[in-house]
């Protein structure tokens, strides 16, 4: 079954409950948008990540990685 939005005079929109239900979707979470080259909107939900948590577990990753070459010679 369809459903509609409609844009406010300040671009916004509100995404029915049914829709948000079935999405998962709760306060505050994010999404990121996408326009197709045809016009249409995807909507995909995303998840942030504290800048400072990503790059420790980044040079963590990059440590591990140079372990690994050093143990491979």
């Amino acid at each position: 079954m369809s459903e509609y939005l409609q844009v406010r005079s300040n671009g916004q929109i509100t995404l029915p409950a049914v829709t948000r239900r079935k999405a998962n979707l709760q306060e505050g979470d994010l999404l990121e948008i996408l326009v197709e080259a045809d016009g249409s909107i995807r909507l995909v939900p995303k998840t942030a990540v504290d800048r400072l948590l990503a790059e420790k577990y980044q040079q963590a990753d990059i440590e591990w990685a140079l372990k690994q070459e050093g143990t491979s010679k």
